[in-house]
């Protein structure tokens, strides 16, 4: 056995100098997506037959002999060559993981080294992720801490690997801020419930600290969807791909390019990943973190979440847990699907609801509830905004139900109340100034579709002409004007601006009427929300009298 590791020692520099120590690389898959968020670098020797030596027996002796720091570093030389060239033929990834050995951290210039690989491919410090184990912090903790410190203020991402595969000394996580913590394989080798219940933990704990989360390790799809359940970010095991060569991963990209995740979707991914599934209150917990306040873990929630993205007309279920779905069938939907189809129809109650909710969330920024009542079945709907990217934001939903006789009858009441609001209004649009269209939501009488003309211009010149008093119709002209909408807006106290006009609204007799524009927080573009009310009774005259006294008023 000696003479069989000596011989490694002595091959090693042959074996290198012919390009027989290789790189293979492991995908890392985010859980939510399915797509490649990067890759961890892993060592294989050739044999001169071409077979492979199993990193098992070189390994150790590597490390006996002192030579494992020149492994290491050609891991890194390595991983930043795929990562230069994938990024100079349009297929980037988003990152690389390298190991380091105990060992390395003995030498001085250790930092120095990998900064110097670094420069030399042109790669960021944060394109290049350096896994440690826990065993490193606990043989010299000075130099480590000094180390570690100087890794984070030249840029690198520090993932502890192999958490629970022995030491798992829990001052790690408070002493140092990791980007990631890897969880070992030996986690999922049984899936006992025992198992499953610490990992489940193990994850929650990393949310808390606001550390992301991988998993290594994963062989079937029951790892994989448990591991989805309980908000693991990130995925990578043989289930998804076993470590491929240089050659085999560019072949793989090539044949799927969107298996790859786009840079700047990552950033949107991973404050996502903030999300906690298995908190009490992940929503509380998430709004408090973002505030940095101190998180009250004290809820009787259920589990009863849903990750919806939104986009300027469309909402799509990226992820809902099963507590989620069960409630999403009392309300009478079989599936998400189901619910989905629902959300298409812009004029269905539920979109309508889910639509304004949304529209406070993105304006507020803080959590948001409604209580209302559907298929009578009263509910409570809460959501609070997540990220954002370009055309679509991520919010957080959480769902309870109550099926009480008491509260049925009160959600009956709440929608009545609702529907008679609605009656309230001549006309709801939804203008979209830089897609050049309209949307009616609401009408109370047979009025036109004046909003489906050729340009938004033609729509207002059009509604003037049928609708308006001759003599506001310059006024009402103005007051669409869209080139000034938004400044207008944002000068006005309430966030809107009103005007009053004279209208007939589908109707033979003139009568004055509150006209109100309200700019929607927008996704990709500015959204406006034009409400059209009827002034009633003694304010008519009112008006009337003003307009021909101080017409100027008006």
């Amino acid at each position: 056995m000696e003479n069989k590791q000596t011989d490694f020692a002595d091959r090693f520099h042959e074996a290198l100098g012919s390009g027989r120590i290789r790189a293979w690389f492991q995908p890392v898959f985010r859980s939510l997506t399915q797509q490649i968020m990067g890759a961890e670098a892993l060592a294989r020797w050739l044999n001169p037959d071409g077979n492979l030596i199993s990193p098992a027996d070189f390994i150790p002796d590597l490390e006996r002999s002192g030579l494992i720091f020149e492994l290491d570093m050609e891991m890194i030389r390595q991983a930043c060559a795929l990562y230069d060239e994938l990024r100079r033929r349009g297929t980037p990834l988003n990152g690389l993981s390298v190991n380091l050995s105990r060992l390395d951290f003995a030498r001085e210039d250790l930092l120095e080294q990998i900064c110097a690989a670094l420069d030399s491919f042109s790669v960021p410090h944060e394109a290049i992720k350096l896994e440690i184990t826990e065993s490193v912090m606990l043989e010299d903790t000075d130099v480590f801490e000094a180390m570690f410190r100087r890794f984070c203020d030249e840029g690198f991402h520090v993932w502890l690997d192999d958490f629970g595969s022995g030491y798992s000394s829990l001052n790690v996580l408070q002493n140092y801020p990791f980007d990631v913590i890897k969880f070992d394989m030996l986690f999922l080798r049984k899936m006992s419930a025992k198992g499953r219940n610490m990992l489940a933990s193990l994850i929650s704990m990393a949310k808390t600290l606001g550390v992301h989360t991988l998993t290594e390790g994963v062989e079937t799809n029951e790892q994989r969807e448990f591991l989805l359940d309980v908000g693991c970010e990130a995925q990578q095991g043989f289930y998804y791909a076993r470590p491929l060569s240089k050659e085999a991963l560019m072949e793989q990209i090539d044949r799927k390019p969107g298996i790859l995740e786009k840079k700047e979707d990552a950033v949107y991914w991973n404050e996502i990943g903030r999300v906690n599934f298995v908190n009490p209150n992940p929503m509380k917990e998430f709004a408090e973190r973002r505030m940095n306040a101190s998180v009250d873990r004290a809820s009787s929630y259920d589990g009863s979440i849903a990750l919806i993205e939104c986009g300027r007309e469309s909402f799509s279920y990226i992820y809902a847990t099963e507590g989620y779905k069960e409630r999403l069938r009392e309300l009478g939907f079989t599936s998400v699907d189901g619910l989905e189809n629902a959300l298409s129809n812009q004029r269905s109650h539920y979109y309508l609801v889910i639509q304004k909710l949304v529209m406070d969330v993105l304006r507020h920024g803080t959590i948001q509830t409604i209580e209302y009542a559907y298929h009578d079945v009263y509910y409570r709907l809460s959501a609070l905004f997540i990220a954002r990217r370009e055309g679509r934001a991520m919010i957080l939903m959480r769902l309870n139900t109550f099926d009480a006789e008491q509260e049925v009858k009160t959600a009956k009441e709440m929608l009545d109340a609702g529907s008679a609001l609605f009656t309230t209004y001549e006309l709801v649009t939804m203008i979209y100034p830089e897609s050049r269209k309209a949307k009616r939501i609401y009408t109370a009488s047979s009025l036109p579709s004046y909003d489906r003309e050729e340009t938004l211009e033609k729509s207002v010149l059009r509604f003037c002409e049928q609708q308006m008093n001759p003599a506001d119709q310059e006024k009402f002209r103005q007051f669409m004007d869209f080139s000034t909408m938004t400044e207008r807006i944002r000068n006005s106290p309430g966030q809107f601006i009103q005007g009053i006009f004279r209208m007939r609204m589908g109707k033979d007799r003139i009568s004055w009427h509150s006209a109100r524009l309200t700019q929607i927080p927008k996704l990709s573009e500015p959204v406006f929300m034009l409400t059209i009310q009827d002034v009633q009774g003694d304010l008519n005259k009112g008006f009337d009298l003003l307009a021909e006294t101080h017409p100027e008023m008006i």
